[in-house]
């Protein structure tokens, strides 16, 4: 697994500068960003995704986990905090820990990167589960990329699978396949296709294209296809 990313947001030098050396000591931390403060971190965090924030509590301008309330996304966390106090609301935040400052166990500190690390170990491997199906071509399970799929259509009593490489005829329901498949990927467009979001590349206003394939868009799925883009 490669390095997990993360921010530091601290309004003591001190501390920052503390943290940043313990995680770079772990050799399983990747330094992204360093903040004095969420007035800071906060612009930066729109634009890049890290896996873990370190994260004060009393801050000027905003407390930490109010500005945990302004992502778009949920990070890890780990609170490093010079008060217990906030111990009760933290953990009804979800962190992943809470560090009281000053933080001189690195033992401690690696305790806590080590709780992420194995949450962050868990996740990858849902998703690479994910990722990979077994269909049945013939007498043979065949291991397949689900990323390499770019749609699949019904064909009668079979589904076609059309990846990157060949297409692939198995006896199932579309139906059937879309419930093993990511459902924020693979979106019904029609009642014979589903495709994947990936891989579109143009859409009007009944039809989609991938890989120079134009495919029909009904108007019972249109509405919960078209939510699915991100459309500016």
């Amino acid at each position: 697994m490669s390095k997990i990313t993360c921010a530091i947001v601290e309004d003591d030098a001190v501390s920052l500068s503390l943290v940043e050396g313990l995680a770079e000591r772990t050799g399983m931390l990747e330094v992204m960003g360093k903040f004095g403060s969420p007035m800071e971190a906060i612009p930066w965090l729109a634009k890049n995704e890290v896996d873990l924030l370190f994260l004060d509590i009393e801050m000027p301008g905003m407390t930490g986990l109010e500005m945990l309330g302004t992502l778009t996304y949920k990070p890890e966390v780990i609170v490093i905090s010079g008060k217990t106090g906030y111990a009760v609301d933290a953990f009804n935040h979800s962190v992943a820990d809470y560090l009281v400052k000053p933080i001189k166990d690195y033992a401690r500190f690696l305790t806590a990167v080590n709780r992420v690390a194995a949450k962050q170990k868990n996740k990858y491997q849902r998703q690479e589960e994910q990722n990979t199906l077994f269909v049945k071509v013939d007498s043979l399970l065949l291991k397949l990329d689900t990323e390499t799929i770019l749609w699949i259509e019904a064909f009668g009593d079979y589904i076609k699978i059309q990846t990157e490489e060949k297409t692939l005829t198995v006896y199932s329901t579309l139906k059937k396949l879309e419930e093993k498949l990511d459902p924020k990927k693979f979106v019904r467009v029609h009642r014979s296709f589903v495709v994947n979001l990936t891989k579109v590349t143009n859409v009007d206003m009944n039809n989609i294209e991938i890989d120079k394939r134009i495919i029909p868009v009904s108007l019972t799925y249109k509405e919960s296809f078209l939510a699915k883009l991100n459309i500016l």
